[in-house]
């Protein structure tokens, strides 16, 4: 009797001591249907939201805040204009990263700053064949000196690509060595147009084993277009498969690509 109220007693302890997997949203084009869409959220979440500027970020942080009191963190996701790159790379605009990085270390509120760098190559393939060391190490030095200016930083990195290539390109960034939050993308609506579902299970499954124990955040999608105009989805009950992968395997934030594509199917799915 006394060991079977040991073994209650434990359980009791460990489902007390657990915690739930935050389910988060990138929002890569916001706008009107935005807030309208963060409406429907009833659980806590938080959303990163692309913005060109600081000035920008912040309107949109005011007001998703201010319209949902169940989003508890809005961070600030800057992409560059197309011709500049769009996104964070050794590839892109010398005098564009220049411009990101100066405006948020030189804020003048310096209350804590949540930014996500989404780290991929650039938008026009044409950029690749002018790769910046210059630029590499100014991604690095800015990564590894956020602390100082009160910024926490986020790496979205490419998930089928090893780490030490990565690396090599300025696309990834060690979390041990500069402090940054890594974030893989997984997105299992590319993968399932080719390979059957039970296949791309297994094989996110052993991906989410090895971000659990990193402690990565995982991105799961699509469920609405990126800047691919990409047609293809995952569906609710995929989402939610998906979802109780990451939960069982201890992952303690996903984010889904995108918030625009939320509707009462995929929240049910998401509860």
């Amino acid at each position: 009797m006394n060991k079977l109220l040991i073994v209650i007693t434990c359980f009791v302890l460990m489902l007390a001591s657990a915690t739930a997997m935050t389910v988060s949203f990138f929002e890569e084009f916001p706008d009107e249907t935005t807030v309208e869409k963060m409406a429907l959220i009833d659980f806590d979440t938080r959303i990163y939201v692309a913005a060109r500027n600081l000035s920008e970020f912040y309107d949109y942080e005011e007001d998703f805040k201010s319209k949902n009191k169940q989003v508890t963190g809005v961070i600030y996701w800057p992409v560059l204009e197309r011709e500049e790159g769009y996104w964070i790379s050794p590839w892109a605009d010398a005098e564009a990263l220049e411009r990101i990085f100066n405006e948020v270390k030189e804020r003048k509120d310096k209350r804590r700053l949540g930014m996500l760098l989404d780290l991929e190559p650039p938008l026009k393939r044409l950029r690749l064949l002018n790769f910046n060391f210059k630029n590499k190490r100014k991604i690095t030095e800015f990564i590894r000196t956020a602390e100082e200016h009160n910024i926490s930083i986020s790496t979205v990195e490419k998930s089928y690509i090893p780490d030490w290539l990565l690396e090599l390109f300025g696309l990834s960034f060690e979390p041990e060595k500069y402090g940054n939050r890594k974030i893989k993308m997984y997105y299992s609506s590319y993968r399932r147009q080719v390979l059957p579902d039970f296949v791309v299970d297994m094989l996110l499954e052993r991906k989410v084993k090895k971000y659990a124990r990193d402690k990565t955040t995982v991105g799961l999608g699509l469920i609405a277009p990126g800047i691919h105009d990409e047609t293809h989805r995952i569906t609710p009950d995929i989402l939610q498969r998906e979802l109780e992968i990451a939960s069982d395997l201890g992952i303690k934030e996903v984010i889904i690509f995108r918030l625009e594509g939320l509707d009462e199917e995929y929240l049910k799915a998401i509860r």
